[in-house]
């Protein structure tokens, strides 16, 4: 900050574009060479070596967005920092295919903790001290989302400029350029130099990226009243309604409430601006930005019930805990800002910015300590689910075993085990069924148990449909949300036709019964299903089906069928 309290205006630094360009295109390499595995496009599961490729991004992108000439070793040690956390949490997840929810929210609340800690590293390092301006550090956050945003856009263009170079050259017989974009080396190494330079040619306007970010939030600003008039509604309706209808009408109460909350959050602060020179003067966007800011707290409440709710009827789950700890800092957000309101009078606005940069210190501390694997909400759930079980609050037909054996990570399958070798025989064995099972779709429940509504299936002749069957068609998911007709070709024989649309071609798939004594369903002849397109004349649901026999054409190659069927043509 200058002595006039403005932001600080960083001098240009053309070699900037430079080093992030070569850097990004070294970069670049090196992540396509950590992460290459079988095949030309395959990725590896090497816990150490997705721990390199994540340290290679996740420290470049910091570098490249708080790298300025004044105290450039801050911003290396920043980025090396950072690449160190991402790093760590991807080697203590081990190996992607086996990461439960547990593990991916754990590298995500890593990746947050990078991203909030950014705009607080580069208002420190603007002040060379342990002090971080509000006015600042909202500057550099506002900068960092409309650079990332230009960013990408720059890549896109650079891609489809590559790509289109290459069709030139190939009109002339070169295919240089054409066959270098095939390759994933290439292209990643392109992508990251793209992004490199983008972000250095951006970084020595900073005067533009002022004015864009100014633009933004004067746009965003202007939908703050129309989000807290309807904000206002809501909760001024809740006393007349209850809430009650929330936990009625859908099970999507927490997430929604949550990004109510982040939408008022965000456009109250686009209101706001990042100083008093920058506060609205029209006073209803002044009274918009203040009902955003008061409703936060309510709305948090609510979402905290919803959350109680349901965790008092179903006990934990990880999604569950992560939700707890959003709603937390909802609000601790909600108290922060309506503290703003009472105690700032005029000058709220200040205050809910300095709030803002004390929130996303806690946020960054709170974020970090939940990538660590000290706490695991896996096993805080499995631990909860079992005791729920034991006690005798939940019936062994009512546990989520699909969660316990897919979404609580090494301790619900420890649990499961432990479950599957005491305690009452039902639940022996269906803890037994869940190990056994090698994807979510095997423990469906059983087809006799499945509500009748949740299978959209008329069966031709009324035909007797076996028990097996019915849990293929439902497995594959194809009749849950369109109409399904079954017929009958033999006993042993099914076809379903099914309906997405009316005037569209169905889909067709061929069931008959597999080895395992279950069924097994395909596409006729191997080949996928037709897209569902419209044809010029109805299709009627209930017409008559009939099966013929259709000669067709293919292509031979050493006795081996390749290539499409054709038709056999006149």
């Amino acid at each position: 900050m200058t002595d006039a309290g403005e932001p600080l205006d960083h001098p240009a630094w053309p070699e900037r574009i430079w080093i992030l360009t070569a850097l990004g295109a070294a970069l670049g390499l090196a992540f396509h060479l950590l992460t290459r595995g079988a095949g030309s496009w395959g990725w590896t599961e090497d816990p150490a070596r997705l721990a390199g490729a994540s340290f290679v991004a996740v420290g470049g992108l910091a570098f490249a967005f708080s790298l300025e000439r004044r105290r450039w070793p801050w911003a290396v040690a920043f980025a090396a920092t950072a690449g160190l956390v991402v790093a760590g949490v991807t080697a203590w997840n081990g190996p992607p295919e086996n990461w439960a929810d547990d593990e991916a929210w754990h590298f995500f609340a890593s990746l947050f903790a990078v991203a909030v800690a950014v705009p607080l590293f580069q208002g420190l390092r603007d002040e060379g001290r342990l002090r971080a301006p509000a006015a600042a550090v909202h500057a550099h956050a506002w900068s960092n989302l409309i650079l990332w945003g230009a960013a990408c856009a720059f890549v896109l263009s650079t891609f489809l400029l590559a790509l289109l170079l290459a069709a030139l050259f190939g009109l002339i017989g070169i295919t240089f350029p054409e066959t270098l974009l095939n390759r994933r080396w290439f292209d990643v190494m392109l992508v990251a130099a793209a992004l490199g330079a983008a972000v250095g040619i951006l970084r020595d306007r900073d005067k533009v990226l002022g004015a864009l970010q100014r633009v933004v939030r004067a746009v965003l600003s202007f939908l703050a009243p129309v989000l807290a008039l309807g904000l206002v509604l809501f909760v001024a309706a809740l006393p007349f309604t209850g809430l009650e209808p929330l936990w009625r009408e859908t099970k999507a109460t927490t997430p929604i409430l949550l990004l109510c909350i982040l939408g008022a959050v965000f456009l109250a602060n686009a209101a706001i601006g990042n100083g008093p020179e920058e506060e609205p003067k029209l006073r209803p966007l002044r009274w918009a930005a203040a009902a955003l800011a008061a409703v936060a707290l309510p709305l948090a409440l609510v979402a905290g019930l919803s959350t109680g709710k349901r965790i008092a009827q179903y006990g934990y789950t990880p999604e569950r805990l992560w939700a707890g700890v959003f709603v937390a800092v909802a609000a601790a957000a909600g108290m922060a800002y309506l503290l703003a309101l009472v105690r700032g009078r005029a000058a709220w606005p200040e205050r809910i910015r300095r709030a803002n940069v004390r929130l996303a210190a806690g946020i960054c501390l709170l974020a970090f300590f939940l990538a660590l694997p000290i706490l695991s909400f896996g096993a805080l759930s499995a631990r909860d689910q079992v005791a729920r079980l034991r006690s005798g609050r939940i019936p062994p037909d009512k546990v989520d075993w699909a969660a316990l054996r897919f979404d609580f990570g090494p301790a619900g399958r420890r649990a499961l085990v432990r479950l599957a070798e005491s305690g009452p025989a039902e639940v022996r064995k269906r803890a037994q069924e869940a190990l056994a099972a090698k994807y979510r779709y095997d423990l469906l429940p059983d087809p006799a148990a499945m509500r009748p509504a949740s299978l959209r299936l008329a069966v031709d002749g009324n035909a007797p449909v076996p028990d097996a069957l019915r849990l293929a068609i439902a497995r594959d998911g194809y009749c849950t949300g369109n109409e399904c007709r079954l017929v009958f070709e033999t006993p042993r024989r099914a076809i379903l036709l099914g309906f997405t649309c009316a005037g569209c071609l169905p889909f067709v798939r061929l069931y008959v019964p597999a080895p395992s004594g279950g069924w097994g369903g395909s596409e006729p002849g191997g080949a996928p299903p037709p897209p569902a397109v419209a044809v010029p004349i109805a299709v009627r649901r209930d017409g008559k089906v009939e099966l013929r026999t259709v000669e067709k054409k293919q292509v031979f190659l050493d006795g081996k069928p390749v290539g499409p069927v054709f038709d056999p043509g006149p």
